[in-house]
């Protein structure tokens, strides 16, 4: 009980709500891992950048082919899909930055790159976990089809919360209570989006006036209903986070082993020519 009074004592301090963290290497060393080489995080999560990229392009084809690409924007989905790419994306672009050029120092602040990544990995798991949930449980009872492809739904509705879980358990990083606003502001920019977009007169590909039947404007106070009690999942999924990454951080002391170093803390992974020159002398 006094873990749990400390946990929240420290997660709602105001400084928790920013984008400042003590430790650099969480966000490029494996908690998993006995090393302190960027090589194990950087080929997971290229892989998983490269599966989330190759989902997106797939359905954007598809679409393109059915002449409703203009359609591929309006979804919640794809904009979940987006996020998954830039966090994947930007986590790829941090291991790669100290596997080049040596471990990032937080002497002053975190870098920029550093900070975009923590905030899309905050958006994008669980917006993945809603959209999965949401889409078997709801859209897809309802007769929702947002994929042309059987597979390509399974993938996009399925494969998109395996990758972020893969993401999530690989890293060292927190995830902080007081985040939450990323998903929801997220959430809150759709959500604005839906209505400008009804009140403009947008269909979606069936010529209906909604993205999403249960999304309706036409029915303000059932669609408010679901906004809200989406918004309240939403609030549950960050605690799951929360919880997965907690659960992460108590098993893998038992399960690595100790941490081994064969290089000096700023000496990158791969020397260009000219820092192997300068060496030298």
């Amino acid at each position: 009980m006094s873990a749990i009074k400390k946990y929240f004592k420290e997660e709602t301090q105001w400084a928790m709500f920013g984008l400042e963290y003590p430790k650099p290497t969480d966000f490029y060393l494996s908690v998993w891992q006995g090393t302190r080489s960027s090589v194990p995080l950087l080929i997971l999560r290229t892989l998983l950048f490269l599966t989330a990229v190759a989902i997106v392009l797939t359905s954007m084809i598809l679409y393109y082919l059915n002449n409703y690409l203009q359609f591929w924007f309006i979804y919640l989905t794809h904009w979940g899909l987006m996020t998954i790419v830039l966090a994947t994306g930007f986590s790829v672009a941090v291991s790669a930055r100290v596997y080049f050029y040596g471990p990032i120092s937080a002497e002053f602040c975190l870098p920029w790159y550093v900070k975009s990544y923590w905030v899309l990995y905050n958006i994008a798991n669980p917006i993945a976990y809603l959209i999965t949930i949401f889409y078997w449980t709801v859209l897809y009872e309802a007769g929702v089809e947002e994929e042309f492809n059987p597979t390509l739904d399974v993938a996009v509705h399925g494969l998109n919360t395996a990758i972020m879980l893969l993401l999530l358990l690989s890293c060292s990083h927190q995830t902080r209570l007081l985040h939450i606003h990323h998903p929801l502001l997220l959430g809150l920019g759709w959500i604005i989006f839906s209505v400008i977009y009804y009140f403009a007169g947008g269909t979606d590909t069936k010529g209906n006036r909604y993205v999403y039947p249960v999304i309706n404007w036409s029915n303000p106070g059932p669609t408010m209903l679901v906004v809200i009690l989406t918004a309240l999942g939403l609030l549950v999924l960050h605690a799951v986070t929360i919880g997965l990454s907690l659960t992460r951080d108590a098993l893998a002391p038992y399960c690595k082993p100790s941490v081994i170093s064969h290089v000096e803390e700023g000496t990158p992974l791969r020397q260009t020519q000219t820092q192997t020159t300068y060496s030298q002398r």
